[in-house]
């Protein structure tokens, strides 16, 4: 079974989403799935530097939405073993990080490509770390089993550049406006975010209509 997700480290719900399709993907017993992770930038490559998560948010949808989409992710955290802290968060240009993500499924797999990404929306949003700088990016390559020279001559130069911004623009031309999505098998699709792993068990094994429509709050 293929599955494609588009998912973006800027995306506070693509994080619980992430948890909560991988321990229906374990539950489901499934032996052969095959994730294939696209890129989305929901901001394009903005901000073109750091700035704090609660001002650029409060810049996008203004000051009192803003507010409601931090209390409504920060309350929704802790079901899934995580703390955000967007008061001391930073929103950052993710397109590195997309990049490291692309060179990982390549060469390591998707198990390997799933550890980075865990460890890079930990860095994003309970660590307050800056996810455009490589420094932090690499320490995040290091703690995921991955070679921390490979990924430091990847970022110097080009490399996975065109591609991962040719999967960006073709991600626009599909018209996806809203990530986390799950497309499965060609035929299931859950879009927005999702916390209950029953949604995902039952499109895994094939039981019932499972098309979403998107809930929440873009991030």
């Amino acid at each position: 079974m293929r599955i494609d997700i588009w998912s973006d480290v800027s995306c506070p719900w693509c994080y619980i989403t992430k948890r909560t399709f991988e321990l229906a993907l374990s539950a489901s017993g499934r032996r052969d799935a095959r994730v294939v992770l696209h890129p989305c930038q929901i901001d394009g490559e903005q901000p073109a530097r750091p700035v704090p998560v609660l001002e650029w948010l409060a810049g996008k949808y203004g000051p009192e939405r803003a507010a409601r989409m931090d209390r409504e992710v920060t309350a929704a955290g802790p079901r899934h073993g995580i703390a955000f802290r967007n008061a001391t968060g930073l929103a950052a240009n993710t397109l590195d990080a997309h990049r490291l993500l692309w060179w990982a499924g390549r060469e390591h797999g998707w198990p390997a490509q799933s550890r980075l990404e865990e460890l890079l929306f930990a860095a994003r949003f309970v660590e307050s770390a800056d996810v455009s700088d490589h420094e932090v990016l690499l320490a995040r390559v290091e703690r995921a089993g991955l070679d921390r020279h490979r990924a430091a001559r990847l970022l110097a130069g080009d490399e996975a550049l065109a591609e991962v911004r040719a999967q960006v623009r073709a991600a626009r031309e599909l018209g996806i406006t809203v990530v986390p999505r799950f497309v499965l098998a060609g035929g299931p699709v859950l879009e927005g975010p999702q916390e209950d792993p029953e949604v995902f068990l039952r499109a895994l094994t094939g039981a019932g209509d499972t098309t979403t429509d998107p809930q929440g709050e873009p991030q």
